[in-house]
């Protein structure tokens, strides 16, 4: 390892590229299967986490894994097990010269493809050492429906974002700037993949087909820093997603109407889209807290597109304003909300969110 993170970073595009290339591929053939937490997982979900811990685990053999999935499904239905392996040989021997550069290894067997994907299943994390977290696909209600997703991926150290790469198979920005669910860019389109290095920026490269969608035919393109937001707050363009009952809606809604915003802005139902949307300039802010004490955010849902939109002069803290901790396990267990923004609005969100937070718990004791 070097202290550019070079060869880290170019594994990982790599190999989220090849993850991307699958799930865009079978997209519109899968099905869910649903996990003990009645949320639901494709095929898709468990090839893609194969490929992206196999890869790595040969490129960096030191390295630790944190997933949303474990093979638990995988081992008791031979059915299902067969037709992720299926896929995941069927991705192996690409003439993409990038994955042919980075050397990707891929599981030698049935068994080797379980263990892979048990090794981030298994995960911890922790506030130490390296591991690499991922979300194999972000949005996979949205993916089920052909709408937008995400391949995300990031290398953790002592805590810390330090890689980032985010592919966003099927983005497309819509001619208001912004993103929508329902906005995807055609079939064989391969959107964009955003990617970060610790202190050293982040880029864009587009995919417009298949067929051109190696990262040689796409050369990085750096994204602009510092990012501003609205000029007026009256302006202001929040990111939320309705539909999740996780969040305390409430509270965002009361922030918008001080500040004389509307509300809801941008809806996005995965976690990663609404990131992309404030590093694209789709949405200013996104402030979550949760609906109740035992609200759990998981730190695949916000690893490394946090480290993207940090690169360019975004501002993410807690509703205590400390730095997010990705080394708190599988949860964001360390921090109390998210309040992410431009930094030229995040001084007043801030303030009033806590301002409104404090008076609405006086309100209720």
């Amino acid at each position: 390892m070097t202290a550019s993170f070079e060869r880290e970073r170019a594994v990982a595009e790599a190999a989220v590229l090849r993850a991307a290339r699958l799930t865009k591929k079978i997209q519109s053939q899968v099905s869910a299967v649903s996990k003990a937490d009645a949320t639901p997982v494709t095929v898709a979900d468990f090839a893609a986490q194969a490929l992206l811990i196999s890869a790595l685990h040969a490129a960096f053999p030191g390295d630790a894994f944190l997933g949303e999935e474990d093979s638990s499904a995988l081992r008791s239905d031979a059915q299902l097990r067969d037709k992720v392996y299926e896929l995941v040989v069927s991705s192996a021997g690409t003439t993409d010269p990038d994955e042919a550069a980075a050397a990707l290894a891929s599981p030698s067997s049935v068994e080797d493809m379980l263990d892979m994907i048990d090794l981030g299943g298994a995960g911890q994390g922790g506030p130490t050492g390296r591991f690499w977290v991922m979300d194999p696909i972000d949005g996979t209600a949205t993916f089920l429906k052909g709408q937008q997703y995400a391949v995300a991926l990031a290398l953790i150290e002592n805590g810390r974002e330090v890689v980032g790469v985010l592919a966003y198979p099927s983005l497309e920005v819509a001619d208001d700037g912004k993103i929508y669910d329902d906005t995807v860019s055609g079939a064989d389109g391969l959107g964009v993949l955003l990617a970060a290095v610790k202190g050293q920026g982040a880029t864009i490269r587009h995919f417009p087909s298949q067929s051109a969608a190696s990262l040689s035919s796409s050369p990085a393109t750096p994204l602009a820093a510092p990012l501003e937001g609205a000029a007026d707050l009256r302006d202001l363009r929040f990111a939320d997603c309705q539909r999740s009952s996780s969040t305390n809606h409430g509270l965002v809604r009361r922030v918008a109407e001080r500040i004389g915003a509307r509300y809801p802005g941008l809806d996005l139902w995965a976690s990663h889209v609404r990131y992309a949307a404030l590093v694209l300039g789709g949405a200013d802010a996104w402030v979550r807290l949760g609906a109740r004490d035992s609200a759990v955010f998981y730190i695949w849902d916000n690893a490394g597109a946090q480290l993207i939109f940090t690169e360019l002069g975004g501002r993410i803290t807690d509703f205590d304003g400390r730095e997010i901790d990705f080394g708190a396990g599988r949860g964001l267990d360390a921090n109390r909300g998210m309040i992410a923004a431009r930094a030229n609005v995040f001084d007043v969100l801030f303030a009033t969110a806590n301002e409104l937070l404090a008076a609405e718990k006086e309100g209720t004791s």
